[in-house]
């Protein structure tokens, strides 16, 4: 024979063979009497007979820690040197200890012949099972080593693309045998499906066809990604029309239904932290407890999960009974903003302060807010029951709790952000809204209502498992 088997992968049990009722195995690496190989330090296992000294004639304080040995390896050395293996382990031992035969020359000999005939054996296996295999991932699976040998031979030099999980394995092996190798994302199925293996690795001799092809698929898993994103869109315009067609419009000024799913876009967070099937929502309900009523949402902004709890809009009439400076001033104001044009100085002086009263009337719910904060339902949040967004009151406060998706952590004191969402559209099924998180920052997302709610829920309990307790107990949780 030219050349040895390679031992591995080992694909075939170990051969057995007896010798006057003694039972050998092999696995191509030595014989094995009941497990246990031939030893050459066997000495090394020995107990001591007396103790070890110092240079003084001292016993010394720290003895040699001798690894104690099961009685079948002690017999089993005994056999591989032709010695009795009957008695004790001590008998055993001293038998060992008063010889220094090495392996019977007639196992020595069986031990050759065996490795030899289990590796030919094991190779035969492995090339029988490796010829049916029919996919190259598969070979490359089975055995990264032989499969990049073998595809790579002299004369193959097209790079060749992996779907495959087992990667690591064939980086290593393209390392070794100097091939260029890239991972890369995988584009989706035709159908806008996800590929069950969503890593590709791209392995080739030409380092720049390497890289061709990795931009190739990266060219593709781009258009898929913008096609997913169009299919959703469209999804949802179409969910938001059927939901429209059932609202009655002719009634006006009327209070708007804007509970439901809501269908939420917010491209910072989608292109920071979004897949390519994943959005935004929110779904909005209405709550009664006792008589008193609040509407509240249940959010999943892909890296923020929580709840909002809505704060009833000041009434329209109570900024009516502030002097104007003029009300010409306030109607023309409307009037050229609605038409795209400019404004004069005293529109924009009224406009600085009115927003300088909307930040001190801000300041001054907070800290009612706070005064209140630990109770389940803070007072801000209770409405009447006649309350419900409107063409009157379209913008709508509120405050929130929630948590990170990646670890679960609660986002302490997220409530001290007030933000706000601004309904519109027919019937109030459109909205844009602030968000404000130490994760994302203050950014703008908008909304269309696509559907029924589908859940209950449980404003105050929602809120108080975000609270700084839990927050405690999940941070001591992660260390236990």
């Amino acid at each position: 024979m030219d050349k040895i088997p390679d031992l591995r992968p080992i694909a075939i049990p170990a051969l057995e063979h007896k010798i006057n009722g003694k039972l050998f195995t092999c696995l191509g690496n030595g014989l094995q009497k009941d497990g246990h190989p031939f030893d050459d330090h066997v000495k090394s296992y020995l107990p001591l007979l007396k103790p070890v000294l110092t240079k003084a004639g001292k016993v010394k304080v720290h003895q040699p820690q001798i690894r104690e040995q099961p009685k079948s390896y002690w017999k089993a050395q005994c056999v591989f040197r032709s010695l009795p293996q009957t008695g004790t382990v001590a008998t055993l031992q001293e038998q060992l200890r008063s010889s220094d035969a090495g392996m019977d020359a007639g196992l020595h000999e069986l031990e050759e012949r065996l490795n030899l005939e289990f590796r030919i054996k094991n190779a035969s296996f492995r090339d029988e099972k490796w010829n049916r295999i029919d996919t190259l991932e598969a070979k490359a699976e089975a055995d990264p080593k032989r499969f990049i040998v073998e595809h790579f031979s002299p004369g193959q030099g097209t790079p060749i693309v992996l779907k495959t999980h087992h990667r690591l394995e064939l980086h290593q092996e393209s390392e070794k045998h100097n091939l260029a190798h890239e991972s890369v994302d995988a584009p989706r199925n035709p159908d806008g499906s996800r590929p069950q293996v969503n890593r590709w690795i791209v392995i080739g001799k030409d380092r720049s066809a390497v890289y061709e092809k990795i931009r190739e698929i990266s060219r593709e898993a781009t258009r898929a990604r913008q096609q997913a994103k169009e299919l959703r869109a469209e999804r949802t315009r179409k969910l938001h029309e059927d939901l429209v067609s059932t609202v009655d419009l002719s009634r006006k000024n009327t209070a708007w239904d804007v509970t439901g799913l809501w269908s939420i876009s917010c491209p910072y967070i989608e292109e920071q932290w979004g897949e390519d099937d994943s959005g935004c929502s929110l779904d909005i309900v209405l709550t009664t407890s006792d008589g008193r009523k609040q509407m509240s949402a249940q959010f999943d902004f892909i890296v923020i999960t929580g709840i909002f709890r809505f704060i009833s809009p000041v009434p329209s009439d109570r900024r009516n009974e502030k002097p104007q400076s003029s009300k010409s001033v306030t109607s023309t104001r409307v009037g050229i903003d609605r038409a795209g044009r400019g404004k004069c100085a005293d529109e924009i002086d009224e406009e600085e302060e009115e927003e300088e009263e909307e930040e001190e009337e801000e300041e001054e719910d907070e800290d009612e807010y706070y005064d209140d904060r630990d109770s389940p339902t803070p007072e801000e949040f209770y409405m009447s029951m006649s309350d419900r967004p409107s063409p009157k009151h379209t913008k709508w406060n509120y405050r929130w709790r929630g948590e990170e998706t990646g670890e679960s952590v609660i986002q302490l004191y997220s409530d001290k952000k007030l933000c706000s969402v601004t309904f519109g559209g027919p019937g109030g099924t459109k909205l844009v809204g602030i968000f404000d998180s130490d994760l994302t920052g203050r950014i703008d997302f908008t909304g269309m209502k696509t559907g029924r709610t589908t859940s209950g829920g449980d404003p105050d309990s929602e809120w108080h498992s975000k609270n700084e307790q839990a927050y405690e107990r999940a941070r001591v949780g992660r260390w236990h």
